[in-house]
């Protein structure tokens, strides 16, 4: 019998509802609808237009179940960002986005706190924190702690406003540094030390919990609504093709490397390296470092459609192949490169301030971008095994990057590691797999992940010995750009 499930799959660029089918056999997606995404101004902040998401994920419902019987749907978006309920349940305002600046002075301002707050939740410390947004959004409304009732992440405010319930996920609620990764828990004790109300918070539930129904009013069918890893990153780890230890590269908007461990490492190792424990399928721990990613490149790309040169990604390849290798590198971290405008100009900036050639061409802006993103993987690699002293002779590469066989490749060159490259379609897939498990048609990970090896595309890329030559030496002077003090 055939089972037909719905992944609504939200990302920071684009939103797609995705239709899994599977008759116990053969695992088959189609994408029922797609649409783009990106922050918008509002009243002076850099918002998420909800109404415009949420619009397009009833309208992929409708086109599914107007040709499907659906079984389930689940909702997996990015981490991090919010909604404020009132006490009538309507949202305060507009979700804001991980990008705006409001947190920039919180965030300085309590640098030292930052080791005692990895101690109490062993998330990477970073602005974009769901901590220092509410901080942030606290300092701006006091009134906050009176006018708001529930704080929704985003996966669980779409799930509320598909069946009017209230929960939150543990993967999702884990990206927030207000989790305790020990406990599983709310971090309850860290929320008083703040002065952040503990009401806001809801019911922490696992992967598999059924949410509720569509609600009536959709006209749309008495279909479950289920929890699944709902941070996109946990939801891809499902798809991951190996039944043994291994390394991951989650790469999209933002790229996240790191492996899946039993339990957290909250050591003074993984602490000087901002790595982060997440929480994953079955109680694991997604233990990794979120990286800038693909951002960079998608502003390039962006620029150059606005001077009128409308390249596909594809097409990269063929402009990097007449330009020299290593010419400029850049610290794809550095906070200069975390907001949107005027990429191009930014990258050339940091060039001239670390007294590097600048590069002119689309082609040599391109190459800086990939290998300058291909050092930071392999930097993160080391940090990663030099933390836990285990050695990964392989890698993951999953999401939209691992379509790109020139960044594949240069992985492969530049760490020394047979890299495997897919599911392309890894977070919708790993919602699906999910789903199947909670409506019992897949036993367990291990038979998913079995599952993805049977029916996906996975390539598969080795270093060349030469190649690898030429990273190894050009990688220290990649470190020494790293510690450049850059202004702008």
């Amino acid at each position: 019998m055939m089972t037909k499930s719905l992944a609504i799959d939200l990302g920071a660029s684009n939103g797609r509802v995705i239709l899994g089918e599977y008759d116990g056999v053969d695992l088959n997606m189609s994408v029922i609808h797609r649409f783009n995404n990106g922050p918008m101004e509002r009243d002076g902040f850099l918002v998420w237009d909800i109404d415009f998401l949420f619009q397009q994920v009833i309208e992929g419902i409708q086109l599914a179940v107007s040709d499907h019987q659906i079984d389930s749907i689940a909702v997996n978006t990015w981490g991090v960002d919010y909604g404020l309920l009132n006490h009538e349940g309507e949202l305060l305002h507009l979700p804001r986005n991980y990008r705006d600046s409001r947190m920039n002075s919180v965030f300085n301002e309590r640098k030292d706190t930052f080791k005692s707050l990895y101690e109490k939740t062993g998330n990477q410390v970073m602005g974009i924190n769901t901590f220092f947004q509410v901080l942030a959004d606290l300092s701006i409304d006091p009134d906050l702690r009176d006018k708001a009732d529930r704080l929704l992440l985003m996966p669980d405010l779409f799930n509320y406003l598909l069946t009017g319930k209230k929960y939150a996920e543990r993967s999702i609620a884990s990206t927030t540094q207000l989790y305790d990764p020990k406990k599983r828990d709310w971090h309850y004790s860290l929320m008083e030390e703040n002065d952040i109300p503990i009401h806001l918070f809801p019911k922490l539930v696992d992967e598999g919990h059924q949410v509720g129904f569509l609600k009536e009013d959709f006209g749309l069918g008495k279909i479950p609504v289920i929890n699944v890893c709902s941070h996109d990153t946990a939801s891809a780890v499902v798809s991951i093709p190996s039944t043994t230890e291994f390394l991951f590269i989650s790469c999209g908007t933002w790229s996240l490397i790191g492996t899946e461990l039993k339990e957290p490492v909250m050591t003074d190792k993984s602490y000087s390296y901002n790595l982060t424990n997440e929480s994953g399928i079955n109680k694991s721990t997604r233990f990794l470092k979120n990286l800038t990613g693909l951002w960079i490149i998608q502003e390039v790309k962006k620029e150059f459609e606005e001077l009128g040169k409308r390249y596909a990604y594809g097409d990269f390849e063929e402009l990097i192949e007449p330009t020299e290798q290593f010419k400029t590198l850049i610290d794809t971290e550095h906070p200069m490169f975390s907001t949107p405008g005027n990429m191009i100009e930014k990258i050339q900036i940091f060039a001239t301030q670390t007294n590097q050639e600048v590069p002119r061409t689309d082609g040599e802006i391109v190459r800086c971008v990939y290998e300058s993103l291909t050092y930071r993987y392999r930097h993160t690699f080391l940090e990663i095994t030099d933390t836990l002293r285990k050695d990964f002779d392989s890698v993951y590469i999953i999401g939209g990057g691992s379509q790109s066989a020139l960044l594949c490749q240069m992985i492969a060159d530049a760490s020394k590691v047979t890299l495997y490259s897919g599911p392309v379609e890894a977070t919708a897939l790993g919602n699906l797999l999910t789903q199947f498990m909670a409506l019992e048609k897949i036993e367990s990970v291990s038979e998913a992940r079995r599952l993805v090896t049977k029916t996906q595309e996975i390539q598969k890329y080795y270093p060349d010995l030469i190649e690898t030559d030429e990273w190894e030496n050009n990688f220290w002077r990649y470190a020494e750009i790293l510690n450049k003090e850059i202004k702008i």
